[in-house]
């Protein structure tokens, strides 16, 4: 009973470790983002900050709204034309027989492995040839490029759940294969597809590399305006600390509302009849 008891003791003092490390640094940023620059590296510390200081904000809002647009427009028409594209492949990967879907399916998988600096410099040529150099549509396309093979990928998992009778009876009443995946298909995997929205969503809301490459003004995104104010004579901490709590509420409020379907699809197929 005693070994049990410590043993129970020890995993708790582990996991309040690992939830203080892994809290920790995002706390210190959402208290820093309520001071200025003296308050952050102040000796000693200035550990409660005036919460009622909301000039970083105000600046990051006043002076940089464009670049937060610019990531709120460029992350919602990546992830819609991921799922565009992403939807309709995966769909045709599972329904219709092909000798080679299955080596189809690896080799989009396989495109997701290629790390990004390794097209960033392709991309920036061919952007550059078509005009398209630091727009919010070269990004727009290159993020859901990206993103394209794993929203294929988890697409076809929870497609697959689809039962293939309900296809076969809709096929035989006479539906054709887009109205297959509009009317049945879809709305059966809903919460699949939800789910797949939400981690392209989060994927492009913090890209950082391909918006570096491929804008210099109008269309850079939050993620490289963060960047920004790191400079060689110095570092302003406290635009850091309140763009950086910007940048991480669209994602949180995005899983927020679409936690249903989220758990709903992590749970599809789970248990069998």
């Amino acid at each position: 009973m005693h070994s049990i008891r410590g043993k129970d003791i020890g995993l708790v003092i582990a996991a309040l470790a690992f939830t203080a490390f892994a809290v920790g640094p995002l706390l210190w940023i959402g208290l820093s983002s309520f001071k200025n620059t003296s308050d952050i590296i102040a000796i000693p510390p200035v550990w409660i900050p005036d919460f009622t200081y909301l000039d970083n904000y105000a600046h990051i809002f006043s002076d940089y709204w464009p670049f937060i647009l610019n990531s709120v427009v460029v992350t919602l028409g990546a992830t819609a034309l991921a799922l565009l594209f992403a939807i309709p492949t995966a769909f045709g990967l599972v329904n219709f027989q092909m000798r080679a879907s299955n080596a189809i399916a690896d080799w989009i998988l396989s495109t997701r492995m290629m790390p990004p600096i390794a097209a960033a410099v392709p991309l920036f040529v061919i952007f550059r040839g078509l005009g398209l150099l630091d727009s919010v549509w070269a990004l727009i396309i290159a993020y859901a490029g990206f993103n394209l093979p794993f929203a294929v990928w988890v697409s076809m998992s929870f497609l697959r759940r689809v039962p293939r009778e309900v296809i076969e009876a809709a096929r035989l009443e006479g539906c054709s294969w887009v109205q297959v995946l509009v009317r049945i298909a879809l709305p059966m995997s809903l919460s699949g597809v939800m789910t797949v929205a939400t981690f392209v969503f989060i994927f492009c809301w913090n890209e950082f590399l391909l918006s570096l490459f491929l804008t210099t003004r109008s269309a850079r995104t939050l993620p490289v305006v963060i960047s920004s104010f790191i400079g060689t004579g110095k570092v302003y901490w406290d635009l850091i600390a309140a763009a950086s709590i910007i940048q991480c509420v669209p994602p949180v409020i995005f899983t927020l509302f679409m936690q249903r379907h989220i758990v709903s699809g992590m749970t599809m197929g789970a248990v069998k009849d």
